[in-house]
């Protein structure tokens, strides 16, 4: 079951306020290098909106292309999107700042329980290659369940996750489930608000945020009362209804190649910010010159590598059983 989209005609303009879902997945990412380049804790909460945005296109992809009888395939498939550029930005990172490589590096599986990452960034595709795994699952079981159900049995998973990070260091997916969770139930449950629930949505947001404002959570150098991923998951709870109406529009051409960008500027912008800081200093300017750079360096892997490796990607693991999503996810 695959909602239909209206079509939008402007990159950038969407629907009334509501923005493509390409536009949207690169306004998180430059929330990502924000963080990284100011004292605003906003990072936290944009990879929880990408959870979000993973949680719907990646239960799509799994019923479009792939289903019962697919499942090895489908995890081939999910590992081969991430791993190539992944590897790419890791073994250069690695280089460039004079890192070693460890084995969870190369796997994956394990940076975000260990921290130790040349990239900077690579603990959110850990947790993205846990969901991975789940998905056929996950898919299912929210599919015959009622939504109080599943909401509770989120809750408890969520729970005993932060119970386990909090007593052995291990970080799961079973913290970040919920958003995930909310993503998928979005799709599996056709959810498609109007225009005038997104706005509302959208003012919600604008308000939490204000509210964030006079709370330590939005300021770095702040302690946080609390975890910052259970605050970071009240936030963005607001624009969900935003964020699911955004994902109704149709994608141009244009905006799947911005959304697309997201990824690699995701990958390489700490390292271009970290080396920048060490050499140049921390002023305003050299920040500004670091995003630019890795804005430069974005495009060129995205369109000379990935767009190439991801074409091979598909022609080696996918079978559209019924029409595919025009847009990928990272």
């Amino acid at each position: 079951m695959t909602p239909t989209a209206p079509t939008s005609v402007q990159i950038g303009i969407g629907e009334g306020l509501v923005l493509p879902p390409g536009a949207f997945r690169l306004l998180l990412a430059f929330a990502v290098v924000i963080s990284h380049i100011s004292r605003l804790d906003v990072g936290h909460l944009a990879v929880l909106l990408f959870f979000y945005l993973s949680g719907y296109w990646v239960a799509l992809i799994w019923q479009a292309k792939f289903g019962r009888g697919s499942i090895v395939r489908f995890y081939a498939a999910r590992y081969l999107r991430i791993a190539p550029l992944y590897l790419l930005a890791v073994w250069a990172a690695a280089l460039l700042r004079g890192q070693p490589i460890h084995v969870e590096n190369l796997t994956l599986f394990g940076v975000a329980s260990t921290h130790r990452d040349p990239t900077g960034v690579a603990w959110s595709l850990d947790i993205e290659l846990q969901f991975y795994v789940l998905v056929p699952f996950l898919v299912a079981a929210i599919a015959a369940s009622p939504v109080w159900l599943s909401a509770i049995l989120l809750l408890a998973i969520s729970a005993s996750g932060y119970w386990l990070a909090a007593h052995t260091g291990m970080a799961t997916i079973a913290i970040y489930l919920p958003a995930f969770a909310l993503g998928t139930l979005t799709y599996v449950k056709a959810w498609r608000p109007s225009l005038r629930t997104a706005h509302i949505s959208l003012a919600g947001f604008v308000a939490m945020t204000a509210l964030t404002a006079l709370t330590p959570f939005l300021d770095k150098s702040t302690p946080d009362p609390f975890n910052q991923d259970i605050w970071g998951l009240i936030w963005m709870l607001p624009l969900v209804p935003y964020v699911a109406r955004s994902l109704t529009v149709r994608s141009t051409s244009l905006d799947r190649d911005l959304g697309n960008l997201s990824y690699p500027l995701y990958l390489v912008h700490f390292t271009a910010i970290t080396l920048a800081l060490s050499r140049f200093g921390d002023t305003s300017a050299v920040k500004l010159a670091a995003v630019a750079v890795s804005v430069g360096v974005a495009a060129a892997v995205y369109f000379l590598i990935d767009r190439q490796v991801d074409s091979w990607r598909v022609r080696l693991t996918e079978t559209p059983k019924k029409l595919a999503p025009e847009a990928t996810l990272l």
